[in-house]
């Protein structure tokens, strides 16, 4: 058996309109924004509770990407016309989903915070060192602390707690240093906060609403 000669250009431009459309490879368009929406998924994750509105609008952009990509893709795999695109074009195509799994396991492992965590741990080390010692006061307001917006700084029974700004959509949200370790019940003077370890003294909070 031959192989089906790969079309021309004439062939392609003879085309309608809507079907050129629907077989085309993933152009510029699509693959940006298959990027953009992936960054602003992994910046939607980067702290604890992730950022509510972020989340809504990158879970926005992943549906219309779905959308967009699914019908061209299978379009293009049924008609006889739209396979030779498909082999020709291969790494255009597996792009969007591709993007789309790393991003997911990128978001399953944790580590948009973990890595953010990780370049910002000296600088909030620092500063709950200032604070528990009485070097540095608590402070109440907006402050960037490595590369989290902190929004109160406040010590407690055992350590310091750090409130993530716009972290959460309720609930509130942020990151504790307790070097004697995890907080008892009430020793924060918050029963109803939630700790989860993180590495080393410092653990990720939530209070429910």
């Amino acid at each position: 058996m031959t192989e089906p000669r790969l079309e021309h250009a004439h062939d392609i431009r003879r085309r309608p309109v809507l079907v050129r459309v629907l077989t085309g490879p993933p152009g510029a368009s699509l693959l940006g924004a298959t990027a953009l929406t992936g960054l602003l998924t992994l910046y939607a994750f980067s702290v604890p509770g992730g950022y509510f509105l972020a989340t809504l609008a990158a879970m926005a952009g992943t549906c219309v990407l779905g959308i967009v990509w699914i019908p061209r893709f299978v379009v293009a795999a049924l008609r006889r016309d739209g396979r030779p695109g498909l082999r020709r074009h291969w790494a255009r195509w597996i792009a969007v989903p591709v993007i789309g799994a790393v991003v997911v396991g990128l978001v399953m492992l944790d580590l948009p915070f973990r890595a953010r965590f990780v370049v910002s741990q000296p600088h909030l080390t620092r500063l709950a060192q200032a604070v528990n010692s009485g070097t540095e006061p608590e402070r109440q307001g907006g402050r960037r602390v490595g590369l989290f917006p902190v929004d109160n700084v406040q010590r407690f029974g055992g350590g310091i707690l750090f409130d993530i700004e716009g972290a959460g959509f309720l609930d509130s949200h942020g990151i504790a240093w307790s070097p004697r370790g995890e907080p008892g019940p009430g020793e924060d003077g918050y029963d109803r906060i939630q700790y989860e370890h993180l590495t080393g003294p410092w653990y990720t909070w939530e209070e429910p609403w």
